[in-house]
């Protein structure tokens, strides 16, 4: 259940169900991704956001934060809410602190897709694949190797070269967001061990976390 102020009509309340987890959507306030959200079908329009999500025993399961409207002006049944872990994890220290400081390991990239698979020869269609290392970050001090070259695959250019990380302290990463849900509730300061693969073998690499900066 989504409660809010949609278009201005307070005290409303829209029904269905969870669509998906594990969703990352733009925070909008910054350039960085908002992991582990919730996927609705409840109606949730402009007004909703700031509302609670909740299950059917009457807990906040969520916030309601974003929908994706297709070009739309209102709901087209796809809505997103920022889940009660995260609120209950940073809420705290905006209230204490006025911020609060998030993991950052200094990467860019994307899923392993049958694309980068074929560009880049790998024998899995799992990881997060690394396009991009920032100089001067955890990751790059950990040795992490960014692409290096591109293929074109089916007419589309596919970056090459670059490590998949396919685990991070031991838990198995299928997907980019995967990575990023496992970083998140680390905290700075705190080393992760991560599998690599590169060149075919498999690479153990520790990184220490930072605080995440203003701009990637």
């Amino acid at each position: 259940a989504a409660i809010g102020n949609p278009f201005g009509l307070g005290g409303s309340m829209s029904l269905g169900i969870i669509s998906a987890v594990g969703r990352t959507i733009p925070s909008g306030a910054t350039p960085f991704a908002i992991p582990l959200a919730l996927q609705t079908d409840a109606a949730v329009n402009p007004g909703n956001s700031g509302g609670p999500l909740l299950n059917l025993s009457g807990e906040v399961i969520g916030i309601n934060a974003q929908i994706a409207t297709g070009g739309e002006s209102g709901s087209a049944g796809v809505g997103f809410a920022i889940p009660s872990r995260v609120v209950a994890l940073v809420a705290p220290a905006l209230i204490a602190h006025g911020g609060y400081d998030w993991p950052w390991l200094g990467v860019s990239g994307d899923s392993v897709d049958l694309l980068v698979q074929e560009a880049n020869g790998l024998d899995r269609q799992t990881g997060a694949y690394i396009h991009t290392v920032v100089n001067g970050s955890p990751a790059a001090a950990a040795g992490l190797h960014g692409s290096t070259g591109a293929a074109t695959v089916a007419g589309i250019g596919v970056p090459t070269g670059g490590d998949v990380i396919v685990e991070v302290d031991g838990t198995q990463i299928l997907t980019f967001d995967d990575l990023l849900t496992a970083l998140a509730f680390d905290r700075p300061g705190q080393p992760v061990e991560l599998s690599v693969l590169r060149g075919g073998s498999i690479l153990m690499l520790q990184a220490m976390l930072a605080v995440r900066p203003e701009t990637p």
